[in-house]
């Protein structure tokens, strides 16, 4: 392939020859201009200075023939002056009235001849001067000297700088054509074929050589770029060919420019080439409803992107499949549209998918609807039982509070009576059994039970009396009496209530840490010392060996009391739970042991509910094996409906 001919300011070598030559040409016209306009200066001070040597010449020589009257002589001295070609007149005049002496100027041949009236040459300069003999004024002279001669040198120099600046140029090109041809032109137009190769599909390694400088670097950089965009070109091509989405270019009337395998392999042809043969008009043979791809392209027109349009198409084979369509609009340099370009998914699967997935919810809705007919009925049976069942737990609270303030007073008999059968039978009938064996192991015998009859009765007390407690508290009628309380004071006297149980355990070791100036507490003193005794009780109760420490200080405005054991601990999933109701912790399955530590299991419950009611926390920390650390807290500035309540009704 041949390059291509550019006209000289176009090609780079007439490019950089042209601009060169302006240069020099620019130049030497500057530097031309410099002599010619100093030339010009320079003749010109030359012409006034020849003017004044002669007119000064001239009139000192003329002052003794003009005082003597001597004509002849004052003729020859002009037609002497005369002798000089620049000079174009001399006249001389009396000194009184301005008379014509004697006169000279040069006539159209440039001759000298007399002349009777001032002459009035153009091109000329002039200078006059007072002729003198002694002190006597004698004439005048006045001298015009021609420019004519300067201006023919002026012209002679104008050219010769012409033919200077259009001699060198003419140097100047022959060496730059020469110069240009062989380090730019043909460098130049070798990497023009290279380029022109490669874009025929020709090798890329065919790298012209022999070139040096900025020249070689650019065939270096050339290769490195076509070798990039041949990547770019292969990688783009193999992502188009083995895209899994169909992708096409197509032109606004309806024909495919361009497919690539997917495409054919999603409308059911072998090959793209066999698709793009096969399809002519994409509205009728693409789609199954050719007003889709109208309003296709209406959106496109005013969008210029159109994504995830769904449209159904016909296969080769007559079959319809769903697809999702992103297209855009490509358009010329004018704005004009040119063609379309996109892809194409086959979401068939999905569209039955989705079909199937309405049914089911069509399906499913008349399922809960049906389904929420029969939950309204349940539920409103569910209400019905539970307002029931509020009534028979009203019921039973009733009847458990009269049957414990029924049990209450004989079990205070039983108790009664057996402290006192005790009491006389080891005072007046176990004496009788001293010395004989079987007589006291059976007064031994009924002491133990008279002692486990004492010890049932108080449990069986002490649960009623909690019983009633929980109840009062649960059905609002507990009595709340709330006073100003000393933190300090009801933390001592709680553990002065229970200090006999540490006592009884020389193993524990008990410890109460009080902050100082602790501020007073709006609660029933009571309660809070109920609250405290169980704690701490509890405490004695499953601690063998180790430590009990009270800690109670102020923090975010809340009574903190921190009560840490070296017990067994408690099991995480039965942390909550020991504070419902009748619930009781485990530590070992002997009988001894349980018997040791049965209680009532309403303690804590109680404990929570005072607690909640004082809008205060109670919660344990605990691990088993580890002790157990129960935290109370309680606010200091108690709300106003708690503060000032009294006995609840």
């Amino acid at each position: 392939m041949k390059p291509p001919r550019f006209s000289l300011t176009r090609s780079v070598g007439g490019a950089v020859l042209v601009t060169l030559i302006c240069v020099n040409t620019l130049l030497l016209a500057v530097f031309g201009l410099i002599d010619y306009f100093g030339e010009d200066r320079r003749l010109q001070e030359e012409l006034r200075y020849d003017l004044s040597v002669i007119t000064e010449q001239l009139a000192a020589n003329l002052g003794e023939p003009l005082w003597f009257m001597e004509n002849a002589h004052v003729q020859h001295l002009v037609d002497g002056a005369m002798q000089n070609e620049r000079v174009a007149a001399v006249v001389v005049t009396e000194p009184a009235d301005g008379n014509i002496v004697i006169g000279r100027s040069r006539d159209r041949s440039w001759s000298p001849s007399p002349v009777a009236f001032q002459p009035a040459l153009e091109n000329a300069i002039s200078k006059k001067n007072d002729i003198y003999f002694g002190e006597a004024l004698v004439g005048k002279v006045e001298v015009q000297m021609s420019r004519r001669f300067m201006d023919s040198a002026l012209q002679n120099s104008l050219i010769l700088i012409v033919l200077r600046i259009f001699g060198l140029n003419a140097a100047l090109a022959v060496v730059l054509v020469m110069v240009l041809r062989r380090q730019i032109i043909g460098p130049l137009t070798r990497l023009e074929r290279y380029a022109a190769q490669v874009a025929q599909g020709g090798s890329a390694d065919d790298r012209p050589t022999g070139l040096y400088g900025e020249l070689d670097s650019l065939s270096r950089a050339m290769e490195e770029m076509v070798h990039r965009i041949s990547l770019a070109q292969r990688k783009y091509r193999d992502i188009f060919e083995h895209a899994t989405e169909g992708i096409f270019q197509s032109t606004l009337d309806g024909r495919l420019l361009s497919a690539n395998a997917a495409l054919a392999k999603m409308l059911g042809y072998e090959s793209p080439a066999a698709i793009l043969d096969s399809i002519t008009d994409i509205d009728s043979q693409l789609y199954y409803a050719a007003s889709d791809r109208q309003q296709l392209l209406a959106r496109l027109m005013q969008e210029e992107f159109v994504t995830g349009f769904q449209a159904r198409y016909v296969r080769r084979d007559k079959q319809t499949i769903w697809v999702l369509v992103n297209i855009r609009l490509v358009r010329d340099n004018a704005g004009l549209p040119l063609y379309t370009e996109g892809t194409i998914s086959d979401i068939t699967a999905r569209v039955r998918a989705e079909r199937r997935l309405e049914i089911l919810i069509r399906h499913l809705r008349e399922a809960v609807k049906e389904r929420s007919g029969r939950l309204a009925v349940k539920a409103a049976e569910l209400e019905a039982a539970n307002l029931r069942l509020q009534e028979l737990d009203r019921l039973k609270s009733g009847f458990l509070a009269t049957v414990s303030h029924d049990l209450r007073t004989p079990l205070t008999s039983i108790m009664g009576f057996a402290k006192l059968i005790s009491r006389d039978f080891l005072k007046y009938f176990a004496p009788f059994a001293t010395g004989h064996d079987r007589l006291a192991r059976q007064a031994e015998r009924i002491a133990s039970n008279l002692a486990i009859i004492e010890n049932e009765g108080e449990r069986l007390t002490r649960l009623i009396n909690d019983f009633l407690d929980l109840s009062k508290i649960e059905a609002g009628r507990a009595q709340w009496r709330d006073t100003q309380v000393d933190v300090a004071a009801a933390l001592t006297r709680a553990a002065d209530a229970v200090s006999a149980d540490f006592d009884a355990k020389p193993g524990v070791r008990f410890t109460m840490t009080i902050a100082e100036n602790l501020p007073p507490l709006t609660i029933d003193p009571d309660r809070l010392t109920q609250v405290l005794v169980n704690l701490l009780g509890n405490a004695a109760k499953f601690t063998d060996e180790g430590f009990v420490k009270l800690h109670a200080f102020v923090r975010d405005d809340l009574l903190r009391i921190e009560l840490t054991d070296t017990g067994e601990g408690i099991q995480r999933e039965s942390l909550e739970k020991i504070f419902d109701k009748f619930h009781q912790a485990q530590a070992s399955d002997t009988v001894e042991e349980n018997r040791r530590r049965k209680g009532t299991g309403l303690g804590l419950a109680i404990c929570r509910q005072i607690v909640e009611h004082y809008q205060g926390r109670i919660w344990v920390e605990s691990e088993l094996g580890r002790g157990s650390t129960f935290i109370l807290e309680l606010p200091l500035a108690q709300p106003p409906a708690v503060a000032a309540s009294g006995p609840d009704a």
